[in-house]
């Protein structure tokens, strides 16, 4: 008994030699909280690690993550960056990196969407040491960084392809119709109500009567920017109401309907010209290639079209006058005075066209991916809103046939997927089909292959469907098997 109760006796006191070390770690815990950025920290590299994780067990992990805060959340600016904006994505880089890491197989794998990314990588990436030479090495490093931005398409693209299943791939594309009317919507919201958030933005403005407004931005910063991906996902929605096929986006109509309010309403703040033609242009491809427009749904669709005209025009009647007068009142004088109706493109045409005459050796490398906005090689900036001649120039013969490249494989790849293939795999190739029509119309007019983070959008989607289509081909050769 007495030796039962010393081992009781010296066990209390073992937990009471504990009582100094939890004052300790208490002491240190108190001193430790004084500083927040401390925890963030602390808190940051905790959830990064479980996302890695989890991205490692299920890629669909990490390219859900990286898509959503790509299309919802904007740049942020911080004194210690000055101008240069941090990307929560970009963050996100490294898990995706470590991806391809342990899951390589190989470039054995690329389809000839991939081979057309990479040939468009590959022909803007060769006019960098240009950047460097002609222009500097600050504007060097931004045209290397705007590059490597754009070479995250690859990245998703190719973790799409070689490790996210069908069946996860059918399960995201849904979310990234929500996030896009999040995204949206925070773009309207924004247009009315600016969000004080300090950063820097395009100069781009409609002038009313009464006051002067900044066009729609979004979490871009820039209208066009924005206007391109918001009417990628009012061609998406639009075309699933008016071909009966609200299923593939597994969205009820109820739902459906506002998300095309939202998105046609953001893309119409935007003030886009060119954005709301490549629309026009891409719903109209779509009804011809998936033949399954009928005229109820049509006459629906219009309706709800109107709904945000209707909206404009009732609660904003200064701004349908603008739309109306200006906007769209001005196409009236095109032949009269075609380089005020352009916005003065025709003279930055010609000067463009006029530099590649004097210079033809820049028609080989150009003088650098994204440098004429900053490069004071002409003696001042140029904003071309010309995505061809902004390619010729900037990146030469080689920058240009690769988007040619890139864009024969989307034409080669999704025109006979829409037309011969089934279920949703057909739906969204004819989207991808539709858009990418739109898309090369409105490259006339605005430098839409500098808009990254849109392609990134882009080459997921086409990754999903691709993915879609092989497993409804295998399902349906597998079938007779049985």
């Amino acid at each position: 008994m007495n030796s039962q109760a010393a081992r009781l006796w010296a066990w209390d006191w073992r937990w009471a030699g504990l009582i100094p070390l939890a004052a300790f770690i208490g002491w240190i815990a108190c001193a430790l909280a004084a500083s927040l950025t401390f925890w963030i920290a602390v808190a940051g590299l905790l959830l990064y690690g479980a996302l890695l994780w989890g991205s490692l067990r299920e890629p669909v992990v990490f390219v859900f993550t990286f898509l959503t805060v790509l299309m919802i959340l904007p740049p942020f600016y911080f004194r210690s960056t000055g101008d240069n904006p941090d990307y929560v994505s970009t963050l996100l880089v490294p898990i995706g990196l470590a991806l391809v890491a342990v899951r390589w197989q190989g470039l054995g794998c690329v389809d000839p969407v991939g081979r057309g990314i990479l040939a468009f990588l590959l022909g803007i990436g060769l006019s960098l040491p240009y950047a460097f030479i002609l222009s500097g090495d600050k504007i060097g490093s931004e045209s290397l960084f705007r590059w490597l931005m754009l070479a995250q398409m690859a990245l998703v693209y190719w973790i799409i392809r070689t490790s996210c299943s069908a069946g996860a791939c059918a399960r995201i594309l849904p979310w990234f119709i929500v996030a896009a009317v999040v995204s949206a919507g925070y773009g309207i919201f924004d247009f009315f109500w600016p969000v004080p958030i300090p950063h820097p933005a395009a100069d781009q403005f409609i002038w009313l009567e009464s006051a002067i407004l900044r066009r729609a931005q979004g979490v871009f910063y820039e209208s066009g920017n924005f206007a391109n991906f918001c009417g990628f996902f009012l061609l998406a929605t639009a075309g699933a109401a008016l071909t009966g096929r609200e299923r593939f986006l597994r969205m009820r109509r109820i739902y459906l309907i506002p998300s095309i309010v939202i998105l046609a309403l953001a893309a119409l703040f935007a003030f886009s010209r060119s954005a709301w033609g490549s629309v026009l242009l891409g719903l109209f491809v779509l009804a011809v290639v998936s033949r399954k427009t009928r005229l109820g749904r049509a006459l629906l669709f219009l309706a709800v079209l109107g709904i945000p005209l209707l909206l404009v025009g009732l609660w904003a009647p200064e701004i349908w006058r603008y739309l109306v007068t200006v906007r769209i009142g001005d196409f009236s004088r095109v032949l009269v005075d075609p380089e005020s109706v352009s916005s003065g493109r025709l003279s930055v045409w010609a000067r463009v066209v006029s530099i590649l005459l004097d210079n033809p050796r820049y028609l080989v490398l150009g003088i650098g991916y994204k440098t004429l906005p900053f490069t004071r090689l002409f003696h001042g900036e140029i904003i071309t809103d010309n995505g061809y001649l902004s390619l010729l120039l900037e990146t030469g013969i080689l920058g240009l046939g690769g988007f040619l490249v890139l864009s024969r494989a989307v034409f080669g790849t999704f025109l006979p997927l829409a037309r011969f293939g089934r279920g949703a795999a057909a739906f969204w190739a004819a989207v991808l089909f539709s858009f990418w029509c739109g898309e090369c119309v409105q490259m006339v007019a605005v430098d839409a292959h500098t808009y990254w983070r849109n392609l990134i959008v882009f080459a997921a989607l086409m990754a999903c469907t691709l993915n879609l289509s092989e497993s409804s081909t295998r399902d349906s050769e597998e079938r007779p098997a049985e």
